[in-house]
């Protein structure tokens, strides 16, 4: 088979997997086999619970287990996350109230926001108004937008995290170290705390140029007046490292795996 025929094959393979995730998300948002679930944020100086991650997953019982990773882009590009936005925004929070309810009042919860909800749909006033229908202090929120994401149309994001600022709610950059941000960009966007990408952490122990690229991270977060946190962490060295680094927050299956809100209240309610 010459290159083209290989493309084609891989681009027909592409678009039969495309038309599949369009009948497995159309359903699974008719029939509600989407569901939130939590990871735990850990200061790295105390040790102590400092709020959780939201994170949207999908389960169907005729299509099985769909990975974030594959849906996510997915409804990004057909337009799907405007509705599925709405449906987490509105879950998370309602779910983050309990959690406060129940006793859990010095923790921060954290909202992953797709540039097509900056773009196309009004996420600032979506959250604003979810945030005082649920009484959630304005405080406790952080929203997370990937550092890729900056490249798509700039000026309405910025003007969105300036809003965002305005309020109290905090605004992190996900996956930093993978994308397009500068300086200037982390300047001009008013960025409250990195987010570093897992993909250093994996090799924080081994690999001598990821432990030099996460120590400059967070040696310039920290000269910028940023917070920071490690995502994926998965193993104890890996801990010690970026504790010693000087790094915030830690997350990852060593502290805890993504859960529901019952499982998550249960293990960390102290």
């Amino acid at each position: 088979m010459n290159a083209f025929n290989t493309l084609e094959s891989i681009n027909t393979v592409n678009m039969a997997r495309w038309h599949e995730l369009e009948q497995i998300m159309a359903h699974s948002m008719k029939n509600h086999y989407f569901k939130m679930v939590y990871q735990p944020l850990v200061s790295l100086t105390s040790g102590q619970l400092m709020g959780f991650e939201s994170l949207v997953r999908c389960e169907s019982p005729r299509y099985g287990i769909v990975g974030p990773d594959e849906f996510i882009p997915h409804v990004e590009q057909s337009g799907m996350i405007l509705d599925l936005g709405d449906w987490i925004l509105e879950q998370t929070l309602h779910d983050f109230s309990k959690m406060k309810k129940i006793g859990m009042e010095d923790i921060t919860i954290s909202l992953n926001i797709s540039p097509v909800q900056i773009i196309e749909g009004d996420v600032f006033s979506k959250v604003m108004k979810l945030l005082k229908k649920h009484n959630v202090d304005p405080a406790s929120i952080k929203v997370e937008l990937t550092e890729t994401a900056l490249i798509h149309s700039p000026h309405k994001i910025a003007k969105t995290f300036e809003q965002f600022n305005k309020e109290g709610v905090k605004v992190w950059l996900d996956d930093f170290g993978t994308g397009y941000a500068s300086l200037g960009l982390l300047r001009q966007f008013n960025i409250d705390g990195l987010k570093i990408d897992r993909s250093f952490i994996n090799g924080i122990a081994t690999n001598n140029e990821d432990f030099t690229l996460c120590s400059a991270i967070i040696a310039m977060a920290q000269r910028l007046g940023l917070e920071t946190i490690a995502e994926g962490i998965e193993q104890r060295e890996q801990l010690q490292i970026l504790e010693q680094l000087g790094c915030d927050v830690a997350q990852g299956y060593l502290l805890g795996r993504p859960s529901s809100l019952e499982n998550s209240t249960a293990t960390w309610l102290k």
